[in-house]
C-alpha cells in the first residue's frame, strides 16, 4: 500500500468507480482528496468498498440517497457498499479529506464466518444505513479520530502495518454496530436463499427497468408469489420491490441527465417512468432537486470530461 495521495474518480457508464482501492492480498486504500480538484468533485460514483471520509481541511458537502451532509474538519461519514454519492466543495479554500475505502472481507474474514452472518451483513445489507454523518456524539469522534490513525499508520508503513490497520477497521466497525444496534436488530437474520432469490430479482429489474413493470412480474421473475417478493424486499433491503424499481430507474436517470442530450420527457420515458411530471416527483423527493436543476449543476462538467476521454459510457 502507497503513502495517501489524491486519486481521480473516474467511471463508467453506471456510475461505478473504476480506481482500485487496493488488492485482492489487502483490499483497502487510504486516499487524500482534493475537494476543489475538477477530477474529485460533482462526481456521482459508487463502489463495492465501503467508505469512511474525514475532513482534514475546509468543508466539504457529502450528497447521498438519504440527504446532504455538510462537513467541517474533524468530521466525517460512512458511506455502504453499492450507495451513489458525490463529493461538493463549500468554500475556496483547499478542503481537503482522507478516506478509507475497504472491502467488507477485510473484517469478516472467511464467507461462512460467524463474523460475516452476524455483524457485517446486517449492517452492509441495511437500506437504513446506507450513510452515517459522522458529526454530533462522542462515538462519532472516536471513529473519525480512528481513521486518522489509519492514515498515519499507511503513510508510516512500519512492520506489521497492515495488522494495524485491519485493528483499527475492527474497532471502527464495532463502534458502528454498538450504536446502531437498535437498527440492526430489527432486520431478520437474511438466508441464503433470501440472497439468491433477490439476485434474481434485481437482475430482472436491472434488466427491465425501462418497462412498465407490475409487481406479478417482478415476483414471477424469481418463481414466487407477490406477498413473498414483497417480504423479501423487506427482510434484505428493506424497502418494497416498486421502491427499489423506482430507486434504480432515478439513479439510470441521472446517466442520462449528465450524458446526453435527451429532454426530461425522453429521460422520463427511457427510464420506465409513466410522465415527466411523475418522473421529476420522484426525483426531486430523491434528490433534492428537479432533474433540470440537477443537469445544470452536473451536465456541464460530466460532458466536458466525456470530451477529455474520463469515463467514457461503456468504458471498462
Amino acid at each position: 500500500m502507497a503513502v495517501m495521495k489524491f486519486r481521480p474518480i473516474v467511471v463508467d457508464s453506471a456510475m461505478q468507480e473504476l480506481t482500485e482501492h487496493g488488492t485482492e492480498e489487502f483490499p483497502m486504500s487510504m486516499d487524500k482528496q482534493q475537494v476543489e480538484n475538477e477530477d474529485c468533485s460533482r462526481i456521482p460514483h459508487w463502489h463495492y468498498e465501503i467508505q469512511i471520509s474525514v475532513v482534514t481541511r475546509g468543508s466539504v458537502k457529502f450528497r447521498t440517497p438519504v440527504g446532504e451532509f455538510v462537513l467541517r474538519e474533524g468530521e466525517g461519514i460512512f458511506i455502504n457498499r453499492g450507495i451513489l454519492h458525490e463529493i461538493v466543495p463549500m468554500e475556496n479554500t483547499g478542503s481537503v479529506y482522507i478516506c478509507a475505502n475497504f472491502k467488507p472481507e477485510l473484517i469478516y474474514g472467511q464467507s461462512s464466518s460467524v463474523i460475516r452472518r452476524d455483524y457485517v451483513d446486517p449492517l452492509i445489507f441495511n437500506y437504513n444505513l446506507q450513510a452515517i454523518p459522522l458529526q454530533t456524539e462522542p462515538w462519532h469522534r472516536d471513529v473519525c479520530a480512528l481513521v486518522l490513525e489509519l492514515g498515519q499508520i499507511n503513510d508510516a508503513q512500519k512492520y506489521g502495518y497492515e495488522l494495524e490497520m485491519q485493528i483499527r477497521l475492527c474497532r471502527i466497525w464495532h463502534l458502528l454496530l454498538v450504536h446502531n444496534r437498535e437498527e440492526l436488530e430489527k432486520a431478520t437474520v437474511i438466508t441464503f436463499s433470501d440472497k439468491q432469490r433477490m439476485k434474481t430479482l434485481q437482475t430482472f429489474i436491472h434488466k427491465n427497468y425501462m418497462e412498465k413493470l407490475t409487481l406479478a412480474e417482478i415476483a414471477q421473475a424469481a418463481r414466487v408469489s407477490r406477498s413473498e417478493c414483497c417480504r423479501v424486499f423487506k427482510r434484505v433491503q428493506h424497502t418494497t420491490p416498486m421502491h427499489y424499481l423506482m430507486h434504480y430507474r432515478i439513479v439510470q436517470s441521472i446517466k442520462m441527465l449528465t450524458c446526453t442530450e435527451l429532454n426530461i420527457s425522453e429521460i422520463a420515458q427511457q427510464a420506465g417512468f409513466s410522465s415527466s411530471s411523475y418522473y421529476t416527483e420522484c426525483f426531486k423527493s430523491k434528490m433534492h432537486c428537479t432533474p433540470m436543476e440537477y443537469r445544470k449543476q452536473h451536465g456541464n462538467a460530466v460532458r466536458t470530461d466525456l470530451e477529455k476521454g474520463r469515463g467514457e459510457p461503456g468504458g471498462q
